[in-house]
Parts: C-alpha cells; structure tokens; sequence
C-alpha cells in the first residue's frame, strides 16, 4: 500500500477492502461450496471414472497455474483491483454454463476455462497483504477467513438437502444456478467497494514481453534466493494434498459412508476450521510462524494414516470422522503462517509476480499429485494414494523443522 498516503486515507482504503471482500465472501461462499460437497460423486454420475475425475482436476489447476504468471504480472503492473472485480463476473458466469453442461465432458471444458478467469487470484493474496500491517497479518487473514466461515457451516447441509431432493446430478446442477446468482452479488460488491493498494496504474509499454520476462527473472531470482525452503515446504504439501484428491469418493463409493453422515463430516470440519483458525493465527503472530508450520504438517500425517487405515464398514465414520478433524487442525495451523510467511518475505513491489510464481510452483504439484492419485486408485486401489501422501507428510515433517522464523518477538 502507498506509505505516503494519510493515515486516515490508508485506514479507509484497508477497510473498504475488507469489508468488500468480507461481504463478497459471505454472500457467494455458502454456495460455492455446498456445489462441492458432492462434487467428485456428481462428476462419477455422469460417468467419469477416478482417473477422469483428476484429471480434471489437474488440467483445470494447471490452466489456473498458467493463467496466474500474466496475471500476477498485471496485477504488479496496472494494479490489483481491475482484475478481480473483471473476472469475479467472469467465474459467476462459468457457473451459469455448468448448469447448462449435460456431460462431464462439457464441465471439463468449463472448468478449464473458469480457472483461466482465476488468474486474479496473485492479485487477490496481493491486496489482502497490502492491506494488513505485517505484526497483525496473521490475524488479518484469519479475520479474512473466519467470518465468511460462519455462513459456510450450513454449506454441507445445503448440499444434502439438494441432493436427497432431486438427486446427484440435478440436486448439484441447482446449486450451479445458486452459485451463479450469488456470484454476480459478489462481484457487483467488490466493484463497489475495493480500492486500489499500489500506486496508479502503469501503462503497459510496447516492449511488454521483454518487460514481462526481466520482471519474471527479478523476482524468481529474488524467490530462489531468500525463499527456497519455503517454496519447497509449500510444493510439499501440495503434493500430498493432490495425492489425497480422491478422499470424497473414497469415502463415500469405497468405505460406504452415505451422503447423510459426509455432510455431518464436512459440517463438523468447518466448526472446527472457524474454532480453531484465530487462536492458530494468534499463535502466528505472537510466537512466530514455525511452531504452527511444524504443527500443520505433522497433524496433516495423522490425519492421512488415519484414512488409510480405515476399514470398509459402519466403523469407517469415526476414522473419517475423527481424520477429518485432525485435517482441520492441519489446515489451520499451516495455512495460518505459510501466508504470513510469504507475505513476510516478499517485498510489496514484488507480491503479484511473486504469488503468481509460487502457486505455479505449488498448482503443478498439486496437478501432477491428482494425476497419480487417479492413476494409483485405478491400478493399485484406492488406498495408494493416500499411503503415498503419508510418505510425502513425513517428509515434509522434518524438512519443516529446518524453516527459519520470519517475525522476531519484539516485533
């Protein structure tokens, strides 16, 4: 954010971004992922097998992972707030054209191409980070996340009332509709209240490309140097996130759990992510980052082995039950100081082109792990994957220990 604004400006423009984004999250949130909670057993209802089920997913995260480099480019350039306020009408659209889709081979085209919209999202982490004072950016993005949570509690239920009504495919094709109205909300909110962070815009010259490449170079330079443990933590846990892609249909075709008890599971993870995201975030910026990074990635191997042990029967509800909990715990924990941790060490000039190449880094990751957990549950059944993420977990276990702090007590 500009230093030389007014305090009182700068205070204005930091709460007016909140709030927008707050109330854009509030509003659009619930139903987006209530479309999800059923997403992976919708798409086998149209008749995609594991192995097209991930890859969907990967191609998809891999068109966003692309689109991010331009976008984390322009964001650094012309500014963040164009961007997201263009392409929020764009995903809500996308969600209209899924409600239209009758295969899933029409979802697949779709989704490729909302995630090409997503290439805002370097802009996004940009202007949340801008927006928030280092000493409380722990806090800030918890507060970012903690509020819209609440309204998202009811999220799984929504699903599940959707679906026992009208049926797999019809019930999700409804929330699609849902997801679109509430989406042009959002969008129309953020057009009214985002502001600006970076100075004005910059014209974007004759010599773009050339431009585009030197910046790219500066700042990945920048990232390999003062970054590389965090990158390699981040590319880590992507990897087992992918490689635990499946767990939805693994759950719910393979243990037997029904639709009714997964939405209790994933009702009970968001209480659990809403409960445990602040006094996580607290911890972050009072005694620094590491503690909870090491915390996350040891919680996220329990949580794994847990799946992995779980046998096919009424018995499996506690273990997904109780790895779902523990999944909160990770996921709290880690995404409450690995942002802080980036923010913390990337420059403001350098944030959209630095997010952009992070999460290249981390979506090519995630990819390749989604592909191999399509092609392990094919070939080797559907315990593989996850017996491959416990592996990387533990890996990313120890390599954890070895992150420098970020924040310094007096702070």
């Amino acid at each position: 954010m500009e230093e030389d604004k007014p305090d009182n400006l700068r205070t204005n423009v930091i709460w007016s971004n909140v709030l927008g984004l707050l109330a854009s999250w509030i509003i659009w949130n619930p139903f987006q992922n209530a479309m999800y909670t059923y997403w992976q057993v919708f798409l086998y209802a149209l008749g995609a097998m594991p192995a097209v089920i991930t890859l969907i997913a990967a191609v998809s995260e891999l068109a966003l992972s692309l689109a991010r480099i331009p976008g984390g480019y322009l964001a650094d350039k012309i500014g963040r707030r164009t961007l997201i306020v263009t392409m929020t009408y764009v995903i809500a659209i996308s969600y209209l054209l899924m409600f239209f889709a009758k295969s899933w081979q029409e979802i697949f085209l779709i989704s490729i191409v909302m995630n090409i919209a997503l290439f805002y999202q370097p802009a996004l982490d940009a202007l949340i980070a801008d927006s928030f004072p280092k000493r409380t950016r722990g806090r800030g993005f918890a507060l970012l996340f903690t509020i819209p949570s609440i309204v998202t509690i009811a999220s799984p239920y929504l699903a599940y009332l959707f679906i026992s009504k009208h049926g797999i495919v019809e019930g999700t094709r409804r929330l699609f509709l849902l997801a679109f109205i509430s989406g042009l909300i959002a969008a129309t909110i953020r057009v009214l209240s985002l502001k600006e962070t970076i100075s004005s815009g910059q014209r974007l010259s004759r010599d773009v490309f050339s431009s585009f490449v030197q910046d790219y170079r500066i700042v990945l330079g920048y990232i390999i140097k003062k970054m590389r443990i965090v990158v390699v933590i981040s590319i880590f846990f992507s990897l087992a996130n992918g490689l635990t892609y499946l767990v939805q249909l693994f759950a719910l075709n393979y243990l037997g759990i029904s639709e009714g008890y997964w939405a209790f599971i994933q009702t009970i993870t968001y209480v659990l992510n809403l409960l445990l995201v602040y006094p996580c975030s607290f911890m972050v910026d009072k005694i620094g980052r590491k503690p909870p990074l090491i915390i996350g990635s040891l919680t996220a191997l329990m949580s794994i082995i847990l799946i992995v042990g779980a046998p096919v029967g009424p018995i499996a509800n506690l273990y997904i039950l109780i790895s779902s909990g523990i999944a909160s715990i990770s996921f709290s924990f880690f995404f409450s100081a690995l942002p802080a941790i980036q923010a913390d060490l990337l420059p403001s000039e350098y944030r959209g082109r630095g997010y952009a190449i992070i999460m290249l880094m981390d979506s090519i990751t995630l990819a390749t792990g989604e592909i191999l957990s399509g092609i392990l549950y094919d070939t080797l059944g559907p315990r593989s994957p996850f017996s491959l993420a416990a592996i990387i977990c533990a890996i990313l276990t120890i390599i954890s220990l070895k992150i420098p702090e970020t924040i310094k007590s007096e702070e």
